[in-house]
């Protein structure tokens, strides 16, 4: 998948603010996995970042002023960090992010 399809994908996460299921089938699509409640369910939220981001650990925590979640994903010379209204959709954000840090900005040469 190209980067420019993970910037959509971040686009409609950005502009969510709870369970969608539409979103659930489209991150199904993107990470190619099963489909599941991932805007809804942090244990769906973290078994995808298992499934797909293996080398990626997870933090999950507030931020300073403890209103907002946030999730961290860290690997060897990288990290993405995103908060959002709820912790599936902070997971979420970062997940999608650290994918297009490994997508390729442009198709390959034919």
């Amino acid at each position: 998948m190209m980067i420019e399809h993970w910037n959509k994908l971040d686009e409609w996460l950005r502009a969510a603010s709870g369970s969608d299921a539409a979103l659930d089938q489209a991150l199904s699509e993107a990470f190619g996995v099963k489909p599941a409640p991932f805007t809804s369910s942090v244990e769906a939220c973290r078994d995808l970042v298992r499934q797909t981001l293996p080398e990626w650990r997870l933090h999950l925590g507030y931020g300073a002023s403890g209103i907002f979640p946030y999730a961290a994903l860290v690997t060897d010379g990288s990290r993405v960090a995103s908060d959002a209204p709820t912790v599936p959709l902070a997971v979420l954000r970062s997940a999608v992010a650290a994918k297009a840090l490994q997508a390729p900005s442009a198709p390959p040469p034919a």
